[in-house]
């Protein structure tokens, strides 16, 4: 069965890493557009050239600071006049400096609670009423084994931002079941992807260590869990999370 095929995604932090996986898995699937909401503006146009050559989708690209609520909702509109609808959320944008605790400040902490969390709430907030209309919507956010053990590295925010998608979601479950919006949570332990490249080879061998798998997931395997949850597999489940971390919280 192709869920996807008269579907519309808009996927924040697209341009790389498990977001780039996610669009690339979603054209795979057909779907019939997709929205890429990054602020790396070279890397989102030469994937959108490489998806359109490759797969059928249509692909929007958009400089949005997932941050910004006037940005967002200029973002949201644009796939509304160019697709006409928007069916699945990928929350996915976020950053994760590598500040000590001696270096945090009450700035730095509350830039990374904007870009990791209120960016979900405001994206969920902004495609919503769209979803609402048409009884119909998947939202999918991204978290992080951090939220379950606190900050295994970087800032002590970047824990704290990810513990709060899972209580954002399960409120956005909550609120909108009743319209046949989902609202669930894929949360990853170590991936290969370009943020955990900058935390350096000590703290990726740590990582590794700490999986039971023994070494990092990959973002395909990441993308593998979002698109179970956007497709119609997963129309029982909301208010969850999915855990994609070899095992960690095991040990």
């Amino acid at each position: 069965m192709n869920d996807l095929k008269n579907k519309v995604a808009i996927v924040t932090g697209g341009a790389s890493g498990i977001g780039r996986s996610v669009a690339e898995l979603f054209a795979l699937q057909n779907i019939s557009a997709l929205t890429i909401a990054d602020i790396q503006s070279d890397l989102m146009h030469e994937l959108s050239i490489d998806l359109e050559k490759r797969f059928d989708s249509k692909v929007l690209i958009s400089k949005t600071d997932v941050s910004n609520q006037v940005a967002v909702n200029q973002m949201v509109q644009q796939t509304i006049d160019c697709f006409g609808q928007v069916d699945i959320l990928i929350n996915n944008a976020g950053i994760c400096p590598m500040v000590p605790w001696e270096e945090t400040t009450l700035e730095n902490w509350n830039q990374l609670l904007s870009v990791n969390l209120t960016s979900a709430f405001l994206c969920s907030q902004a495609v919503l009423p769209y979803m609402r209309e048409k009884k119909y919507g998947r939202l999918i956010h991204i978290s992080s084994v951090g939220a379950f053990i606190g900050s295994v590295t970087g800032h002590v925010a970047y824990g704290v931002s990810k513990a709060g998608i899972i209580a954002l979601s399960k409120y956005l479950a909550k609120q909108f079941a009743s319209e046949k919006i989902l609202s669930n949570v894929v949360s990853p332990g170590s991936i290969d992807t370009p943020i955990t490249e900058s935390f350096g080879e000590e703290n990726k061998k740590r990582f590794r260590e700490f999986s039971p798998l023994k070494r990092q997931g990959t973002p395909q395997e990441l993308a593998e869990a979002v698109l179970f949850l956007a497709g119609s597999g997963s129309s029982y489940i909301t208010g969850s999370t999915i855990h994609v971390n070899g095992g960690s919280l095991l040990i």
